[in-house]
């Protein structure tokens, strides 16, 4: 009998041990299950970010989601440019252009008036323009066999060619290797003292008209180079001709055009367009 009862007892015992375990491991999992909910909302808390507000000031070499969204108001105004959020060449010659057609200082840096202008409707007079009408009647097969048998760069559609020993200028509407002759003009460049530099470059700053150091008036010049310029030939302060040479070496390094032709440079050939002088 008490043999019998000690039997139970144990028995008994044996049982509550292990509902005992079995409780006590609930309870552990259930904490485990907490402290991994509390790291997880720790991690999740981590990776949230914030995002930086738009910077008031955007320049050459920023990055950002505030660049890129420049780079697509720019396209809203037709520039070609790579929405890629990186404020590159590409990117500062066109806000430069935009900056020419829209009157303001071009300096390629965005702010103040540029901002704003950036975020205003597209006109068609502030457009630029990807596509030119040919309005030269020069035959094309010879500066067009020349151009598109050479590897150039251009981050616009267009591309002047200066060939001194033609002293003449030619304009391209198009792309690398498919470029096509669009004007075309005589010029006037540095002479043997003061040559004009040859090479690859692209259109520069751009002005209405300045002063050269013995007080004749250039107008409508376009930087290719540092002080090196297409302008017009050379007028008084009254606007009276003082020296209208083309067709041969004249200038100080500049390239000397015919009022018209400077102009033409000036409101047709967009900043940052390829440049060879050769």
């Amino acid at each position: 009998m008490k043999r019998t009862l000690l039997i139970g007892i144990m028995t008994v015992m044996m049982i509550f041990s292990f509902s005992a375990c079995g409780n006590s491991s609930g309870l552990n999992n259930k904490q485990n299950t907490q402290k991994v909910n509390v790291v997880s909302n720790i991690n999740t808390h981590k990776e949230k970010k914030p995002v930086p507000p738009p910077r008031s000031i955007l320049k050459s070499g920023d990055k950002g989601n505030d660049v890129k969204d420049i780079q697509e108001k720019l396209k809203k105004f037709g520039y070609n440019v790579n929405a890629d959020g990186n404020f590159g060449e590409q990117t500062v010659y066109a806000v430069m252009d935009f900056q020419h057609r829209h009157g303001l200082t071009t300096n390629g840096v965005v702010k103040d008036v540029t901002l704003s202008d950036l975020k205003k409707k597209p006109t068609s007079d502030v457009m630029y323009k990807p596509t030119a009408e040919v309005v030269s009647a020069y035959n094309s097969a010879y500066p067009e066999g020349i151009i598109n048998g050479l590897e150039t760069q251009s981050y616009t559609d267009y591309y002047i060619m200066v060939s001194i020993p033609e002293q003449m200028v030619y304009i391209f509407n198009g792309s690398n290797h498919k470029w096509r002759l669009i004007n075309s003009f005589q010029c006037a460049t540095g002479t043997g003292g003061t040559p004009t530099v040859r090479g690859h470059f692209f259109v520069g700053i751009k002005g209405p008209q300045f002063e050269s150091e013995g007080g004749a008036i250039l107008k409508y010049y376009t930087q290719f180079q540092g002080n090196y310029l297409f302008h017009s030939v050379l007028f008084d302060k009254n606007g009276n001709l003082l020296d209208g040479t083309l067709g041969r070496s004249a200038s100080h390094g500049c390239i000397r055009l015919a009022l018209e032709n400077a102009k033409y440079i000036y409101d047709n050939v967009p900043i940052g367009s390829g440049i060879l002088i050769r």
